[in-house]
């Protein structure tokens, strides 16, 4: 499972980085997922081994332009990719009225279905090997974090249970291990009671613009990798002002030792913070206060959880 940043910049893109957008994908599926659309996103996915074809489903966090400008541009790019699946757009209601007016202003029509689904009545849903789930946070409009939980997950036999209830092999086997239940010799056999998953589902939290941390307590348990912004250094929030709705670095590091989160990608980082003194101080002030493993987000950077929900990095930009 792995996440790769395509845009890392808050409110405005820099020479360095692009505004939000983060690629949820895993190697052995085809699907994938996009979280946040900033404008450019698309030029972005052409830089990464992406394809629009087999993009599943968008989540916009909120209606903020640097989460969302790309998105007219992407999607019609998409109907021209050849695709014919539909696509899902999981996004705040203002958000899906601004693409349905852009797609009505200019004619667009699309090759595949298009399904809106307002952030405000969703809760979770399945798509094809995850579930996703929102959680409400704390900015200057609503804003939302979304939790990918993996679930299309190989099951294995247990053998030794199978031997003990005296259950021969056969084809039931198989069906077993596809989760499906089995009737054999007259007896019902439930897939749960004689099987489990090859590994332990992985899981990632995404989070939009957001001042306070806490707001995530209801979904922090289990999070194995925990992408939250980082906009400012406290000094430096206090200077522009609270009213922006961010968090700084100091507040969401603390957070993530707090509730032991693992492993801990910091991103939104504001313009200002341009070059590697500016990012090695960001570095700094968070691991004097997070002891986790801990990334700083950089377009292209691509992050692997494996099976054991380990996070490396394996690509540090595009």
């Amino acid at each position: 499972m792995q996440i790769q940043v395509l845009g890392s910049s808050s409110g405005t893109p820099t020479r360095d980085r692009n505004v939000s957008a983060y690629a949820v994908f895993r190697e052995d599926q085809k699907p994938w997922y996009l979280v946040d659309c900033g404008e450019g996103t698309q030029h972005q996915i052409l830089k990464s081994a992406l394809s629009l074809y087999q993009l599943e489903a968008i989540f916009i966090t909120h209606k903020h332009g640097d989460h969302c400008y790309g998105l007219p541009g992407l999607i019609a790019s998409a109907g021209l990719s050849g695709r014919t699946e539909p696509l899902f757009l999981i996004a705040p209601k203002e958000v899906l009225e601004f693409i349905d007016s852009v797609m009505q202003m200019t004619d667009l029509a699309l090759p595949f279905e298009l399904t809106f689904m307002p952030i405000e009545s969703y809760s979770s849903n399945a798509f094809s090997w995850l579930k996703v789930q929102t959680c409400a946070l704390k900015h200057r409009v609503p804003s939302y974090a979304f939790k990918f939980t993996e679930t299309r997950i190989q099951r294995k036999l247990n053998i030794e249970k199978l031997s003990a209830d005296g259950v021969g092999s056969g084809p039931h086997y198989n069906r077993l291990q596809r989760g499906e239940n089995v009737t054999f010799e007259g007896r019902d056999l439930r897939s749960d009671d004689y099987t489990f998953l090859a590994w332990q589902p992985r899981v990632m939290v995404i989070c939009g613009d957001n001042e306070a941390p806490k707001c995530l307590d209801s979904i922090i348990e289990g999070v194995h990798l925990l992408v939250h912004e980082a906009t400012f250094l406290a000094a430096d929030l206090r200077k522009v002002g609270f009213h922006t709705g961010h968090s700084d670095v100091e507040r969401i590091s603390e957070y993530a030792q707090k509730k032991r989160v693992p492993y801990l990608l910091l991103t939104h980082f504001s313009a200002r913070y341009g070059g590697q003194v500016c990012m090695d101080k960001i570095q700094d002030v968070a691991q004097q206060r997070y002891t986790g493993r801990l990334f700083l987000a950089a377009d292209g950077m691509t992050i692997a959880m494996d099976k054991t929900a380990h996070c490396a990095l394996v690509r540090s930009c595009f």
